[in-house]
């Protein structure tokens, strides 16, 4: 068996390997793909394929995270009839030599939560952190709760961005202090958040008050029939009292005027239990889609 590993450049066959691992796992499509490669972080030396008797085999995807020095590793995929023969592992080796060859700090792993691929990660040091759930509603399928009459859910006004803004940087904590690490902490991630309030890059936010005063966060883009959904953040001080339920309710509303199908929301979750954000979809008619694993390793 002649085995190497070298960078491509191929979404059509970027999206052949995942789809053909992973089958109705992955989502993403070839303009999904495409659209990863024109982003101004993309590493072309990061997309890696693993090649048997020089036939395609197997892959990995290394990008950088926005904070310097942390990278995360997506996308490990081997056809099933190389399970075995150590694609994963020089799939996985070829990364790391690619991340270190930068300086890296640190490294995610992220994959299905198949226990193939998780172990492949194990072996080469990496600890389990926490679950990633992909959610989904059928828009037109469920009901919509009844928002609590003591919070009133509007479109963001620009002259509450910076309020908004330290609502949902408290809103992360504790769940998501991870992404704020990603992010370079929480200075960066302020101006970060301000940037995407202001511009929404296509998102449309909602806001929730309570007695005048901004106390959560969501907001959600459209593509066709579809929505990606940016998350429902409530401040600390609210948590468990309504506010979850009564932006969830607004946001499902104005999709079901708009006509859209099917919402995708990403969640956090702990390795032993779920997280107050994914308890809220579920309870508002969401369902578990797809779960992936995080696993973390530290270099320096």
């Amino acid at each position: 068996m002649l085995l190497k590993v070298e960078a491509f450049r191929d979404p059509r066959l970027w999206y052949h390997l995942i789809e053909g691992c992973f089958g109705g796992l992955e989502r993403r499509s070839i303009e999904d793909l495409e659209q990863a490669m024109n982003h101004p972080s993309f590493m072309p030396e990061g997309l890696l394929l693993a090649k048997v008797d020089d036939k395609p085999a197997g892959m990995i995807w290394v990008r950088p995270l926005p904070s310097g020095g942390r990278y995360e590793l997506r996308d490990l995929a081997v056809r099933r009839e190389h399970w075995g023969r150590g694609v994963e592992d020089a799939l996985i080796r070829s990364a790391m030599g690619l991340v270190m060859e930068r300086g890296g700090s640190f490294v995610r792993a992220q994959t299905h939560s198949i226990k193939y691929y998780v172990e492949a990660y194990k072996r080469h040091g990496f600890k389990p952190s926490r679950r990633i759930l992909r959610m989904v509603w059928e828009v037109g399928r469920i009901s919509i709760p009844t928002p609590p009459s003591h919070v009133e859910v509007a479109p963001l006004r620009m002259r509450d961005i910076e309020e908004i803004v330290e609502t949902f940087l408290k809103a992360l904590t504790p769940y998501w202090d991870w992404w704020v690490e990603d992010y370079g902490g929480v200075e960066s991630l302020r101006r970060k958040a301000a940037q995407w309030f202001r511009s929404s890059k296509g998102l449309f936010w909602l806001v929730a008050k309570v007695g005048g005063r901004p106390v959560g966060i969501t907001g959600f883009r459209t593509l066709g029939r579809t929505a990606n959904f940016f998350g429902a953040f409530t401040h600390p001080d609210h948590r468990f009292r309504g506010v979850g339920r009564a932006l969830m309710a607004e946001v499902l509303r104005r999709l079901r005027e708009l006509g859209v199908e099917r919402l995708v929301v990403h969640t956090v979750a702990s390795l032993e239990h779920l997280e107050p954000g994914a308890i809220l979809y579920l309870k508002t008619g969401g369902r578990i889609e797809a779960e992936y694993i995080h696993l973390e390793k530290r270099l320096a």
